[in-house]
This record gives C-alpha cells, structure tokens and sequence, in this order.
C-alpha cells in the first residue's frame, strides 16, 4: 500500500522531516560567512555560490555575518536547525579561534558538523605595501630588530589567524612587531601604507599581487610557491613559522549523515566547475574537497593542536 506525502508528514515524529522534503519547503541553501563584504573569504563564497547553483538549480545565498572574531556568524550556524539549509563557510580560523577565545558560546569541534575542506591556500605570506621601502625579507627583518615595536602588522583580529601566524613568526625571528588587529580585513590600509605589514594567505590577495598594488616579502611554505617564486621561504632565514591555510563548510551539529553526504556530494560537484577551478587556480589555491568524515577528524586533531601550541604566546581574546 503506498502512502501519500501527506500521510508519510504525518506518521514522522513532531518536528522531524525526510531530508529531501525538508530542503524542497525550507528554501534557498544559505551560507553564513563570518566576515565582511567584499574580503577574499566572502568573495570566494560567492564564486562557489554562482557555481553551486547553476549545478543544482537551487538558490544559494551568501548572507555576511561579520563581528566578533568570526563568533557571531558561526554562533548562527552552530544554534541553527540541522535540516541542511544553513551552513558556515569559513577558514581554518576555526580552529584557532576555538582554542584562544575564552568563554567561546560554542565548541569548535562538537558544535557543528563538517562537510569538507574545501580548498587550501599556500600557507601564509608576509606582505607589504608597494610603495614600502623594503623590497626584501632580509631587510625588513634587520629594520624590525633595529627598532622594536615601530613596525606594525594588521590581522583580521585578534585570535584570528592571520594573528596567530604573526606572533609565531616574530617569535621564531626574535622580533618585536605592533599589533592593530581589525574588526575585518585590514587590506585596505595595507594599501594605503597605514599599516607597514600583514600575514596572510597570498590567494586572499594575489589580484592586488598580481597588479604591483602589493608585495609579497616571505611565505612561510616550505618550498617557494609556483604563484611567487622570486618570493623567499621563511625557512630560508630561519625562521619557522607556519598556520595552515584553508577554507571549508560546516553544518550545525546533530545533522543526519544522509544529509551532510548530500552536501557533500553537491558541494563537490560545484567545486569541479571551470569557473571556481579558474577562480582556486589563480588565486593561489587548490581545491581539495576532503569528504566529511576525514574533515571531522582533521578538524579536532588541529584544535588538539592548537591547544598544546598557542598559549605560549600569550595571547588572550574575551
């Protein structure tokens, strides 16, 4: 005897709906991006976005929530109903913010439910302005020593990674740096020189790279990458320093695997088309598409990570 649709809602439990029929009532897939309009973070998800929807023909909207060291829009997504229409894309920060920040209104591991690494970035560079007097690492190391504190560095905030690689960076160097951390992204001003530096990954930037507007000083890969290879390992002035780069998707925790696998399976579709392929390629990124099982576990391993590493650095969000 077959069932109809009415009658199969009906015999589910209060609150409870097959995956399928859930997706197709609730509406377009949001992704909540912790940080501002405009950053490379969002303009990544937007591109994966236009591609997500010409591969499934449903709507995708990217939806900014900005603020409190990517806490605030990943509290949505860890709060929201685990029905696979609410997802949180953002960058291996989240491992790193899991572990400095204190009184953290969830936890980075348990709190959400991973989909995949999406893509990954060369690890981190030193970059400066164009109009910068330093032209080399070697040099702007000796300025730094010569004057401790003068130079400064934007991040994307304190805590956040581009923080993180910094301190550990100038720890290795036996520097002093100042830190301005920003509420968002602090390109901007490093164009303009008001900041003399910022660490970050050469795909958040490589545009500005590519057209002279910034320069890239160091990178903190092992090997020189293919993107910048007149640009100079940090090993290869010893210095050791190194946060991985990448970026992926979470859904709010309890959600079914039938469903984080139907993600998953359209996620990666999107991600093998010519134009987010194009878009990974020339900004410096590969994409990797890890599947949510070996995600999960890389994940917690790295807040393991971090929780043996980071406190001896000192530093401290609220």
């Amino acid at each position: 005897m077959s069932l109809h649709r009415r009658d199969l809602l009906t015999c589910l439990p209060a609150g409870i709906l097959l995956p399928s029929i859930a997706r197709a009532q609730a509406g377009p897939l949001r992704i909540i991006v912790p940080f501002s309009a405009g950053s490379g973070t969002d303009n990544s998800a937007r591109v994966f976005a236009e591609s997500l929807r010409r591969v499934t023909g449903g709507a995708v909207i990217v939806d900014n929530k900005p603020g409190g060291g990517t806490t605030i829009g990943s509290q949505e997504v860890s709060r929201s109903r685990p029905d696979g229409m609410t997802v949180l894309y953002t960058t291996g920060g989240h491992t790193t913010s899991g572990v400095l920040i204190r009184n953290l209104p969830y936890d980075p591991v348990t709190g959400f439910t991973p989909i995949t690494m999406l893509s990954r970035g060369s690890g981190f560079a030193l970059i400066v302005p164009s109009t910068s007097r330093f032209k080399t690492l070697p040099a702007f190391l000796a300025a730094a020593k010569a004057e401790p504190g003068r130079l400064t560095y934007g991040s994307a905030g304190t805590g956040n990674t581009t923080h993180v690689i910094a301190a550990l960076f100038c720890r290795s160097a036996g520097i002093e740096m100042t830190h301005i951390p920003y509420k968002a992204t602090p390109v901007a001003d490093l164009l303009t020189g008001t900041i003399d530096s910022m660490f970050v990954s050469p795909s958040i930037v490589m545009s500005y790279l590519k057209e002279g507007r910034l320069r890239a000083l160091g990178v903190s890969s092992r090997e020189r990458i293919s993107e910048l290879p007149d640009t100079a390992t940090f090993g290869e002035v010893g210095v050791e320093a190194d946060i991985p780069a990448w970026s992926g998707f979470w859904a709010p925790p309890m959600t079914p695997p039938d469903v984080v696998n139907d993600l998953y399976r359209r996620m990666a579709q999107a991600a093998r088309t010519p134009a987010f392929e194009t878009y990974t390629r020339d900004n410096g990124g590969e994409i990797v598409l890890m599947p949510p099982d070996r995600f999960a576990a890389y994940v917690a391993s790295e807040v393991a990570r971090y929780r043996t590493l980071l406190p001896a650095l000192g530093i401290q969000v609220d």
